[in-house]
């Protein structure tokens, strides 16, 4: 009799396959990384794999929607009052760094491969979608609080964010430093929040 095995225990090998997958990704690339790789960096067996993910496209696409819940996770338990958003928006970016810390490379890696992909460009503007909408959600609440003018353009705001953080981890690519980065980035909250 075969053993049962946990949902718990589900969870972490899942967990372990998509950071091997980063891993893999990042280093030789995702057209030029096989699942077979991925499999034998985790002592698996390939058909392991694909009981957890049919596909690299489902498996990349299982690595935005792990960032994503870690960012929202990080980012619900923000902005509670007005005076905290600016130390707020800097948490928030140094988590968004954190969470994200080895997979730029990948990301941009990901945006090439997406020109050549029909499946996984529709599925990073789907995740593209996801993500600006739970922004959306961020900004409205904070115009419901009060911290935010009414009169918003909530929606280009929210691609504005998305638009920048990636513009960010662009020029962090390039050699820029972090600093700088994060100066940027609370430049815009800093207007934003006094309304200039």
């Amino acid at each position: 009799m075969c053993p049962k095995v946990t949902s718990m225990h589900k969870t972490e090998v899942k967990e372990r396959i998509i950071n091997a997958a980063i891993e893999s990704f990042s280093q030789t690339g995702f057209d030029r990384t096989k699942m077979d790789d991925i499999a034998k960096s985790l002592d698996l067996s390939k058909g392991t794999l694909y009981l957890y993910f049919e596909s690299k496209e489902d498996l990349f696409m299982a690595i935005c929607e792990y960032h994503h819940k870690q960012s929202m996770v990080t980012m619900a338990t923000m902005f509670n009052e007005k005076e905290s958003i600016l130390a707020d928006a800097e948490a928030i970016y140094d988590n968004l760094r954190r969470i994200m810390r080895g997979t730029e490379k990948l990301m941009f890696e990901m945006l090439v491969e997406s020109a050549r992909n029909p499946r996984l460009r529709k599925a990073m503007y789907d995740h593209r979608l996801k993500i600006c909408s739970a922004i959306v959600e961020q900004i409205n609440m904070l115009v419901e609080k009060g911290f935010l003018r009414k009169d918003l353009d909530v929606e280009g705001l929210a691609s504005a964010f998305v638009a920048l953080y990636d513009g960010l981890t662009a020029s962090k690519m390039l050699g820029f430093d972090e600093p700088a980065n994060k100066k940027a980035w609370l430049a815009m909250i800093r207007t934003l929040v006094s309304g200039d």
